[in-house]
Order: C-alpha cells, then sequence, then structure tokens
C-alpha cells in the first residue's frame, strides 16, 4: 500500500493542472471585471476584477509553491519546504486584506463626497447581467473543480481548498453584485430614494466587509502556523494513539511529544524512555513506522523525529 508521504506523481500534476487552469480562469475574470468597470462606471465591479487580480497572482505563486513543498528536506532547508504553503497564505491574505481595505477607503471617499452635494455619475447597468452571470458560472466552474482536484489528492493540498474557498467566495459575491445593482433603479419610487446614487459605493463596502473576513481568518491561521504553534487538540487524540499502539510493543516509554502543522505537512516530535539499550537502526524503521502509520490517521503527510530523553524540554501550560 502506498503511503500518504509518498505523493505519487499523478497526485503532484492533478493539483498542478488545477492550479493553472485556476489562473487562466481568474485572467479571464481579471480581464471582465476591468471592462466591466470602463463599460458601467462601477466601482464594485471595479473590485470584483482586482479581487480577480489578486488571485492570478497568488495562482502563479501556488504553482511553484506547490512543486516545492513536495521536495524533501536538503542542505538549504534542513526542515524541508513545507513552509513555504503557510507563507503564500500568509502573503496572499495581506494583499487581499489591502485590495479590500482601499476598496472601503474608496467607496467612504465617493459618499463623503456626495454627501457635500457632489453628483456622483450614474452607472450603465446594461452590461451587469451579461457579466454577473458569465463571471458566476465561472466562479462556480472553478470551485467545483478545485474542490474536486483536491478531493483526487488525497484532501491534504491547503493551496487547492484555498483556491475552492476563494472561487465559491467570488462567485457569491459577483452574483449579490449584480442582482443589486440592476435592482438599484426601484429605489427611486421608494422611501430610500436618496441612497440610490449611492448604491455602487454601499455595495463597495458590503461586499469588502464580507470578503475580508476570510483572508483575516486565513491570516490568523498562517501566523500561527509560522510562528510555532502546536497542532489541533483533535490531532493530538488521534496521535497519541497511535503512538502509544506503536511503542506499547517495543517496550518504550513515551515520555511526551509536540505536534505542529505547517501547510499541508504535519511535524511529530516523540521523546522517549527507552526500557533497555536499543539498536540505532530500530529506531530509524520506528520512524518510518509512526509517519505511515499517523499519516493514515491524520489522512495528510507526517514527518516525525525521534529523540531519546529522561527528561523531555517541553514543559506543560500552567493551566494543565
Amino acid at each position: 500500500m502506498t503511503s500518504l508521504n509518498q505523493i505519487e506523481s499523478k497526485e503532484i500534476d492533478l493539483e498542478q493542472q488545477a492550479l493553472r487552469i485556476g489562473v487562466i480562469g481568474n485572467v479571464v475574470m481579471t480581464v471582465a471585471g476591468f471592462a466591466a468597470h470602463l463599460l458601467t462606471g462601477s466601482s464594485a465591479l471595479l473590485l470584483d476584477g482586482l479581487y480577480s487580480a489578486v488571485m492570478v497572482g497568488s495562482s502563479m505563486i501556488a504553482t511553484q509553491i506547490s512543486r516545492n513543498v513536495l521536495r524533501p528536506p536538503d542542505r538549504a532547508y534542513p526542515y524541508g519546504y513545507d513552509g513555504q504553503e503557510a507563507l503564500y497564505v500568509l502573503f496572499r491574505s495581506l494583499v487581499l486584506i489591502g485590495v479590500l481595505v482601499y476598496g472601503i477607503s474608496s467607496a467612504l471617499g465617493t459618499i463623503f463626497s456626495f454627501l457635500q452635494g457632489n453628483e456622483i455619475d450614474a452607472i450603465n447597468l446594461g452590461p451587469v447581467g451579461i457579466y454577473t452571470v458569465a463571471v458566476v458560472m465561472l466562479c462556480a466552474g472553478l470551485s467545483w473543480y478545485f474542490l474536486n482536484a483536491w478531493e483526487q489528492s488525497g484532501r491534504v493540498s491547503l493551496l487547492l481548498i484555498t483556491e475552492a474557498s476563494n472561487a465559491r467566495i467570488d462567485a457569491v459575491i459577483t452574483a449579490t453584485t449584480g442582482i443589486a445593482l440592476m435592482a438599484s433603479p426601484l429605489l427611486v419610487q421608494t422611501p430610500l430614494s436618496q441612497f440610490a446614487p449611492m448604491t455602487d459605493a454601499l455595495l463597495v463596502i458590503l461586499v469588502s466587509s464580507v470578503l475580508i473576513k476570510e483572508p483575516v481568518t486565513a491570516l490568523m491561521d498562517a501566523v500561527a502556523q509560522t510562528a510555532g504553534k502546536a497542532a489541533h487538540p483533535k490531532m493530538f487524540k488521534a496521535i497519541q494513539k497511535a503512538l502509544n499502539q506503536e511503542l506499547s510493543v517495543l517496550s518504550l516509554l513515551m515520555m511526551d511529544f509536540t505536534l505542529q502543522q505547517l501547510g499541508r505537512t504535519v511535524f511529530l516530535v516523540v521523546y522517549i524512555n527507552p526500557a533497555e539499550k536499543i539498536e540505532a537502526e530500530l529506531i530509524d524503521r520506528l520512524r518510518l513506522s509512526i509517519d505511515n502509520k499517523c499519516a493514515n490517521v491524520l489522512r495528510r503527510p507526517v514527518r516525525t523525529e525521534m529523540i531519546l530523553t529522561v527528561k523531555p524540554p517541553i514543559h506543560p501550560l500552567p493551566s494543565q
């Protein structure tokens, strides 16, 4: 049986192909967003284009990282290239947050100018319907494609699941924006008619406020991973059971273990106190066995280090 740590070339090619398709799809949406902005004058559609432009850059970087992250440790990167995946999410999130904050500040400036008595240029709603339908269908297709590739490649790629989430969010936001813009003339015949000229700016603020949650959450997770925070408690319970099964057979006492997730990979350090003399070759075989067992438990690659000690250096938290 093939270990999850031995990523097959077919799975690598699948991830690479999906990311390349993502680049093409986001290029199309970027051009469409900028063209729609020029034809309609809508800042909300410009924001949609800028969002897709960021996705183009991030998808291109993700394609390179996808190749690097699967390389084994070497002298240049003795702990492997897995950290690049978390760094990709971190910097991508920062760029997205910057774009969305710019959109909010620009929209607030437009509203402030309108309240001072300045006129806002009317929006040409003609192309909005076609743009909305086309982009929503493309986003939905990309989201399905990324999710399907993530499933087929073992559900371990942080890159693919992030791209699938981005496409899904983009589809929802584009649909909401398009419908709201096309419905904005209806406000003229209601008590809310005074807000009709500000519809576009208000949409930018609403869309940006909704979108910003995902990159902020992703940023916090990426910062936690790159800062060395321990993995999720659920992982600890699953790994502890697997370790006890492995070590009990060899009469090895597990003093403690640490678990850290970095991108798709989990790093495991096991501190053991052997009851008797133990050969180095046995430690090597045990490490590989733990790698495979824990990888199958967590359904993601695991890298294990074994440290023989009487007293592990990790101290419990005061609350424990």
